[in-house]
């Protein structure tokens, strides 16, 4: 990972100060997160649909956004990103080092300090909460990009009925005296359907600490989507590279990839065939990369290591806590 040092932030530099602009104060600094230099880590990951999967919004269809002539299925960032964000809190909590709040309920008291709440999590995935009348926002130190099929809509996607009966399992209902009329059509991504998606980071705001935590919480495989409970562990997460470079490429769009790969459909079933493909044709694209086995083997690893509680890791969140708690409370706090 020494590679990508040149593109990501350092734990010990999170913050920076300069001068103050307040009249008779010349001397005085204000301290603030440190300044964006140029260098991005782009992550691209393929998400293997292993069981029936429901991305949808408010509509009953599964979403989609045309790419060309054709439509594919497109699932928004927040598909995958809450599901990782938690996995992220637990993993804190797991350590004894965060995660003290549950997710999307961030509420910071008057008496409190930043860092109470705020905390390594914060920094990856973003958050926002009030304090004293003042709105203390963390933009995420990883964007997440739209999951897009490798295959058209037409070719990924099918539908089940099913109705809403009653215990007894019958479509009566005894409190209107009548036969249910509750009876609707799900949607659903079929097992093997493989869809592309890129989490970057950019500025070289993000340190390495919070770039292995994103591969932590991302896990190997989770369940995703709406209605989940019908289908249990659904997607199966396949890291396709790690990309570094000073400026960003368009061809790390998932909607240009699914441009550049071209060949015929048949082609875009196998994940391994197409993480080797897609490999191919980004990593002469960026000054620094790693390849499909190398850097899955390093997340496989991070977990592994997670799971025999290896006091390594443990002795990383130990020492990145304090160092994010200062950024937080030197940002938005009294500061030293």
């Amino acid at each position: 990972m020494k590679r990508f040092i040149p593109y990501i932030g350092d734990i010990n530099q999170l913050v920076t100060s300069s001068p103050s602009e307040t009249k008779g104060k010349k001397d005085e600094e204000y301290i603030h997160p440190a300044l964006k230099n140029l260098g991005c880590v782009t992550l691209v990951v393929i998400r293997e649909a292993i069981a029936p999967v429901v991305f949808r919004n408010a509509e009953q269809e599964i979403t989609d956004i045309e790419v060309g002539d054709e439509a594919y299925v497109r699932a928004v960032p927040n598909k995958f990103k809450y599901p990782e964000k938690g996995r992220g809190l637990q993993i804190l909590r797991a350590f004894g080092v965060g995660g003290r709040l549950p997710q999307n309920k961030t509420i910071l008291r008057k008496n409190q300090k930043p860092s109470d709440v705020y905390d390594l999590n914060t920094l990856v995935f973003g958050d926002s909460t009030t304090h004293d009348n003042r709105i203390l926002p963390v933009r995420a130190g990883v964007n997440y990009s739209d999951g897009l099929s490798l295959l058209p809509k037409h070719m990924c996607v099918d539908e089940s009925f099913h109705n809403r009966a009653m215990e007894d399992g019958t479509l009566f209902d005894a409190e209107s005296k009548k036969n249910s009329d509750n009876l609707f059509t799900r949607h659903f991504i079929l097992p093997g359907t493989l869809m592309i998606q890129v989490l970057s980071t950019r500025g070289k705001v993000l340190p390495q600490e919070g770039l292995d935590h994103l591969l932590l919480s991302m896990g190997i495989a989770g369940a995703y989507g709406g209605q989940t409970s019908t289908t249990g562990i659904n997607i199966h997460s396949r890291i396709v590279g790690l990309y570094g470079s000073r400026f960003e490429r368009s061809e790390t769009s998932p909607y240009e990839m699914v441009k550049l790969l071209g060949g015929n459909h048949a082609d875009r079933k196998n994940p391994h065939e197409m993480s080797e493909k897609l490999h191919e044709l980004l990593s002469p694209l960026h000054e620094a990369s790693m390849g499909p086995k190398e850097s899955g083997e390093y997340q496989r690893e991070l977990v592994k290591k997670f799971e025999n509680d290896d006091p390594n890791l443990k002795d990383m969140y130990t020492k990145t806590a304090p160092k994010v708690a200062e950024l937080f409370d030197s940002w938005f706090g009294t500061g030293k």
